[in-house]
């Protein structure tokens, strides 16, 4: 027994420590934010206490979802990014801007990102003409006959942003950037599988589309070193998606 344990030990000596977090917190932050956005958790943390109506209301909505909504962006970026920030720069002494956030912009951002936002804009609006896309968006569900187009969705739309954040920096940041020393350009690659899997509940087009665009936005992080197109990128086309699904709906006004 004490042999394989030594014979184990002297295995994981020989690994890049900063790859080994980087697989092992993808697995356990992607199982957390999957369980604990249940608003059940919300409603449980808040029993007892002046605020418990806030996680009734998750659970149950009454007037719309947008509690339940919150608490999944909260859980998200609190290990899409909080989680993980704390441990990179208090525990690996690293600074943020070596994984991702750096201020700097690539050399023709603007450029680069029209021509995105030019190609991505026709894609989703065909892809809004479909069921299963307006089945899916927005996520915001209002239940009381009230307007779409209010300070609610306004409130959803800016706190949906935080989430792409999160998520931009924990996939494109974090993974990449942690994973480059060790298996270079194969860090996107191993990025983009559970990339496109947080993406099965949502419909098929939107998966597919998910394979390419985190092989893609994963090599501008790997050759700029920040996430900043990514994440315009996201929020462009998520409030495009939710607008031209409202639209379709015939819910924006």
């Amino acid at each position: 027994m004490l042999e394989l344990v030594t014979q184990i030990r002297g295995d994981f000596a020989k690994l890049d420590r900063r790859a080994v977090f980087a697989f092992v917190y993808a697995a356990v932050g992607l199982t957390c934010i999957t369980y604990f956005k249940d608003p059940s958790y919300l409603a449980s943390i808040l029993s007892n206490t002046p605020f418990a109506h806030i996680g009734d209301e998750a659970v149950h909505p009454t007037n719309n979802n947008l509690y339940g909504l919150i608490w999944w962006v909260f859980v998200s970026v609190t290990f899409y990014f909080i989680v993980p920030a704390i441990f990179v720069k208090y525990v690996q002494k690293r600074k943020l801007s070596e994984i991702g956030l750096s201020l700097k912009i690539e050399p023709g951002f603007l450029k680069l990102l029209g021509l995105c936002i030019a190609i991505m804009l026709p894609l989703v609006y065909l892809m809004s003409l479909t069921g299963s896309f307006s089945a899916k968006y927005p996520f915001l569900k209002v239940y009381n006959a009230d307007p779409y187009l209010s300070w609610t969705l306004l409130i959803w739309e800016l706190v949906y942003f935080f989430q792409f954040f999160g998520l931009e920096f924990f996939f494109r940041g974090l993974l990449v950037h942690s994973l480059k020393p060790s298996l270079g350009f194969y860090s996107i690659l191993a990025m983009t599988v559970p990339y496109t899997m947080i993406h099965f509940q949502k419909p098929m087009p939107e998966t597919f589309a998910a394979i390419f665009a985190g092989l893609f936005l994963g090599w501008i992080s790997y050759k700029n070193g920040t996430i900043w197109l990514g994440m315009v990128l996201h929020c462009t086309v998520a409030f495009s998606m939710d607008i031209l699904a409202l639209w379709n709906k015939g819910l924006l006004f």
